[in-house]
Parts: C-alpha cells; sequence; structure tokens
C-alpha cells in the first residue's frame, strides 16, 4: 500500500533501497547577473562576420547537405538520459562559465545557462558508441576530438550562429537528452552547402549530425519555456588536423547546391514536416518556411534581429561600419 495508514502498527516498511548512480559535485557556482550587456549588437554583428568568413574556409565535405537527423540506439539513450535524470539537480548542475572572454555565442546576460559535467569513463564509453554513428554518416574512418555537455538551456536561450573549430570538429553531433516543459519546437537552424536555412526540430534522443567547423548553426529564436538539454560531440578524419584544407576524395557525395523551384506548401511555423516543397526532393523535410538563404554576414545579423524578443531593446546606436 503506497499511502500511510491511519493505524500505526499498519505503516510496515516493505522495501529502502539506494540506487547509486555516478556524478560530479561543483563546489562553486559562478554568478552572471542578468544586465544588459553594453554594444551587444555591435558585438554580434562583429562575430556574425568572423563566423561567415571562417565557415568559407573549409573546403571538405561530406555529406550533400552539411546535416541529418537520426536517432540513438535505444541502450545508449537510455544510458545518456538515467545520467541526467540522475545529476539533473543542484549541486551537479552549475552555471556553465560565461562571460566577455568568451563573446556573444549565448546570451548569459539575460538568461542562466547551466551544466552537468560527464565523468572520464562516461565520456569514453559514449565517444565510442556515437563515433560509430557519425563514421557511418561521413562513410570516412574517425577520431574523437571532443566532448562536451550536458548543457542546459533556459527560458529566454540564445545561441548565435557560429561554425566550430577547424582542426578538430569536422563532424559532429547535437544530442537531445531532455526537455522539461518546452511549450514550443525549439529548433536547431542549419544553414547547408548553398547557404539555405534549415530548421530541424529534435525530441529527446534525436540526434542531428552536422559538419560543424563547416555550416553555419545555432538557435537564434529564443527558447519560449521550460529547459532543453544537449550534448555535443566532435570528430575529425583519423590523424588529419589539415582535413578542412583538402579537397573532396572520389567518392564523396557531391553537396546539393541546385533544388529547382521551391514553395511554401505548409504553415508559416511548420517545422520539420515539409513545410516548403522543392523540384528536387532531396532537399528533405527541414527548409525553414521563411526560406531564408544567406549571403553574407550582414543577412545573418537581420536574421538574428529579426527572430528576437518583440521587445528587444537596442542598446548600441554606434553607426560606425563594420
Amino acid at each position: 500500500d503506497s499511502q500511510p495508514n491511519e493505524d500505526a502498527l499498519q505503516n510496515e516498511l516493505l522495501f529502502d533501497w539506494i540506487i547509486p548512480n555516478h556524478g560530479i559535485i561543483g563546489f562553486k557556482n559562478y554568478e552572471f547577473p542578468h544586465v544588459p550587456v553594453e554594444g551587444v549588437e555591435r558585438q554580434v554583428q562583429q562575430t556574425l562576420k568572423s563566423e561567415w568568413r571562417r565557415h568559407e574556409v573549409v573546403k571538405r565535405t561530406f555529406s550533400p547537405l552539411a546535416f541529418d537527423k537520426g536517432r540513438l540506439p535505444d541502450d545508449l539513450y537510455a544510458s545518456l538520459g538515467a545520467y541526467w535524470y540522475n545529476n539533473r539537480d543542484v549541486p551537479h548542475v552549475v552555471h556553465e562559465e560565461w562571460g566577455r572572454h568568451k563573446g556573444v555565442f549565448v546570451n548569459y546576460w539575460e538568461t542562466d545557462v547551466n551544466f552537468i559535467q560527464i565523468p572520464w569513463h562516461l565520456k569514453k564509453r559514449w565517444q565510442r558508441r556515437l563515433r560509430e554513428l557519425v563514421e557511418a554518416w561521413t562513410g570516412v574512418e574517425l577520431e574523437t576530438t571532443d566532448m562536451y555537455g550536458m548543457r542546459e538551456y533556459t527560458k529566454g536561450a540564445r545561441l548565435l550562429s557560429h561554425v566550430d573549430r577547424e582542426s578538430t570538429h569536422a563532424a559532429s553531433l547535437i544530442v537531445n537528452i531532455a526537455q522539461q516543459n518546452v511549450s514550443q519546437p525549439w529548433t536547431i537552424e542549419v544553414h547547408d552547402h548553398a547557404d539555405r536555412l534549415h530548421e530541424v526540430v529534435m525530441e529527446p534522443g534525436d540526434i542531428v549530425y552536422y559538419e560543424s567547423a563547416k555550416a553555419l548553426h545555432g538557435r537564434n529564436t529564443p527558447l519560449q519555456s521550460g529547459t532543453y538539454v544537449n550534448l555535443f560531440t566532435h570528430y575529425r578524419p583519423l590523424n588529419d588536423p589539415d582535413w578542412y584544407l583538402r579537397d573532396n576524395p572520389e567518392g564523396t557525395p557531391e553537396p546539393l547546391i541546385d533544388v529547382g523551384t521551391c514553395n511554401l506548401v505548409g504553415k508559416p511555423d511548420e517545422y520539420s514536416k515539409g513545410a516548403v516543397q522543392c523540384q528536387n526532393s532531396a532537399i528533405g523535410p527541414h527548409l525553414s518556411p521563411s526560406m531564408f538563404t544567406a549571403t553574407s554576414a550582414d543577412d545573418m545579423f537581420q536574421w538574428w534581429k529579426s527572430v528576437g524578443p518583440r521587445d528587444e531593446t537596442v542598446e548600441d546606436n554606434d553607426n560606425e561600419e563594420l
């Protein structure tokens, strides 16, 4: 009987068990007051100019669209999900360290960004399993370079479009671990090889493969509610830190550039359901209903502004050309 009985003699404890679990405890928490950062718009413009140049430097590609969506094997998702569940509260959760020295990629001045550290033995196990998935996607033998997370985003979070480190982040995975009280889809925005915007909806256990040093990616639309927990893992071709300077080897899938005429056939807020259809169906179901294609860093900046909070105020009136 799960309910206490008024007769104390009948309140017999049938079972008492403490479930042991791995975890890392944070002894100190970083505090970031939610105050406006001076010159945010100017910093965003400068950052996007840099990221645009960087994404043009990478020569080698691995896939037609620079990304794809998949699903974790059940046993691996269970392992990741169990670790998150057992470590989702303080003292295992701490604020991720951000600040001026790390730029404006995450809007830490407006919302908390939390972090759950992972023990090395679990990292090693998960990295091996995840690498097998990415190798199958790229068709290339890879080596692990990094695993980051688990990162917990909170209401209002935005992630500025960017590319990752060229020498180490050739092919990567975003793993959605958990979502709590998320009322609207918070899409991962990925630009393909023709710089068309795709907005991908993820559910817990979903993965997104992406060429993270080549394909601009972010989450510029604010998270409307709840928390959203991701893990990121990164790989590169075996023993080749200069992979990004090389031409594609024979047999590499051709980047999908021309897909013919495209039309919006769904709703403007319908994501990952084929709301945009093109003459070449190989474009897939994730094209943004906005049908936005970037041609410059300025386009990226205008996108960032257009999808931001409606009450966002301009803190920087500096008209200096950047």
